[in-house]
């Protein structure tokens, strides 16, 4: 059995998360993201590079971009689109896909149509 989470349980894992880009749709800088939030501007720059900021400035960057912590691992152009289908019962889901569908006719042609 592995024992890297003993090892590194004090490190922060690198993930895949959407910070980046949403700063760019805000119009904001790491400059602005250290003012705004207090951070200290090597941490802001580190999680430019992929690192995943801990859950205290996780809360505080969703606030800032005014999403949630689930939206800041979603691209803000995909965070609308999962807000609006949450709370949405099964057939209200299927309503929407099936316009959507409709609207975007080669969906099929991508293969992503099931």
């Amino acid at each position: 059995m592995s024992n890297i989470e003993t090892i590194h349980a004090t490190k922060t894992p690198t993930r895949i998360h959407f910070i980046v880009e949403w700063a760019e749709k805000r119009n904001l800088s790491q400059a602005d993201i250290v003012r705004e939030i207090g951070a200290d501007k090597g941490l802001v720059s580190r999680w430019f590079k992929g690192i995943v900021p801990k859950t205290d400035y996780l809360e505080r960057l969703a606030a800032l971009f005014d999403t949630d912590v689930h939206g800041l691992f979603r691209h803000p152009d995909e965070d609308w689109l999962a807000r609006f289908f949450a709370g949405k019962s099964n057939e209200q889901r299927e309503q929407a896909i099936e316009m959507l569908k409709v609207l975007f006719k080669d969906l099929g042609k991508t293969g992503t149509d099931n």
